[in-house]
């Protein structure tokens, strides 16, 4: 299996807006909605991906894959289409993955204990930035007690592109990665037994109550 390249892109960040911590008792579910602005510069954006993938932004059988581990699901990868070519600044590059029809919203389990399942995320652009609104919910396997605040996992927030290349022999095999930019440094801390890029942004489970969440509760992996 050919190995992911991971690149720190300037100029993409990431900054809280608000959050809240609530329980859902008809899902048996606690969820938090937040809602984070997520910003590129788009210039340095086009010049990475024209290094990996030339003429990245021109082929319509280049792609995208979002990568929103904490607030979204991607279903899969966007073509460029008739887009390509036309894709000029950030509102023109957002609009390829931000229909909400997209993202998965069902209930899912890695084998543990807890099922979590998104909701579907609310995108709008302010100014030159991509703001999301979403809630990430969570529940114990059926038959057992309702869950409290300390089964919660650790929760990570992810805001990477995946830039996909065409295959331009074939429309029958899928677009490969060849690189995913991401707003967090390059190398690797442990997180509570986590290893996470440096820089993730990750709740603090032990400072959660039910209510506000602020920027507080919003730490950086260091």
């Amino acid at each position: 299996m050919t190995r992911r390249v991971y690149r720190k892109l300037p100029g993409m960040e990431m900054e809280f807006v608000s959050g809240k911590l609530e329980r859902d008792a008809g899902e048996r579910a606690i969820f938090y909605e937040v809602t984070f602005n997520l910003k590129l510069d788009f210039l340095n954006f086009l010049v990475m991906a024209n290094q990996f993938i030339p003429s990245y932004l021109d082929n319509p059988i280049n792609a995208i894959r979002p990568e929103l581990a904490g607030f979204a699901y991607h279903y899969s990868y966007n073509y460029f289409f008739g887009a390509a070519g036309n894709i000029r600044d950030n509102p023109s590059l957002f609009a390829l993955f931000t229909d909400p029809i997209y993202y998965m919203d069902q209930w899912a389990s890695d084998g543990g204990p807890v099922e979590q399942r998104y909701g579907k995320p609310s995108f709008t652009v302010v100014g030159n930035q991509l703001r999301i609104t979403t809630r990430q919910y969570f529940r114990l396997d059926a038959g057992a007690l309702p869950i409290e605040i300390s089964d919660l996992p650790i929760i990570l927030f992810g805001w990477a592109l995946n830039l996909m290349e065409g295959h331009a022999k074939s429309t029958d095999v899928a677009p490969v990665t060849r690189v995913v930019l991401m707003y967090t440094e390059e190398d690797v801390v442990d997180v509570g037994g986590h290893f996470v890029f440096r820089g993730t942004r990750y709740l603090d489970n032990t400072a959660l109550s039910f209510g506000q969440i602020t920027s507080a509760h919003v730490l950086v992996a260091s």
